[in-house]
């Protein structure tokens, strides 16, 4: 099994739609999960329901689109007690109605030694990673 997974999809779109289709919780309902809840902001909580099965995390990276035409959020999931993947969805402009859209899923946590570090969220702390050592 690979610990890492990229695709990369153009999309017949501006990079202002392709924007929303990744961070809006009722788009991304669309092609990503069944049913999501998103506090789309760093630290903030992620849920995504995908037929029986529901992911939790959190947001890493949020970062809208610049002037040089690309956006990028970043956050992390897991089932359970599975170890937790990184997904990153990139988005880069084209042309104005045409948008690049680079997803890749990564489980360096398997790999680095972690503790628990508190993140905000609903409901008082959530615990998310932070790197002691590699």
């Amino acid at each position: 099994m690979s610990d890492r997974i990229e695709r990369r999809i153009e999309l017949p779109t501006s990079l202002e739609l392709a924007w929303r289709a990744v961070t809006d919780p009722d788009w991304l309902a669309l092609w990503l999960a069944d049913e999501i809840h998103l506090d789309p902001r760093p630290g903030g909580e992620a849920r995504f329901q995908i037929g029986s099965e529901t992911r939790t995390g959190w947001i890493e990276e949020l970062c809208p689109p610049d002037d040089r035409g690309a956006g990028r959020m970043a956050f992390w999931w897991a089932v359970d007690e599975e170890p937790a993947s990184r997904v990153e969805l990139t988005l880069t402009e084209i042309e104005s109605d045409r948008t690049l859209l680079r997803v890749v899923e990564s489980r360096p946590l398997d790999v680095l030694d972690l503790m628990g570090t508190p993140l905000p969220g609903h409901g008082g702390a959530a615990y998310g990673p932070a790197l002691v050592a590699a």
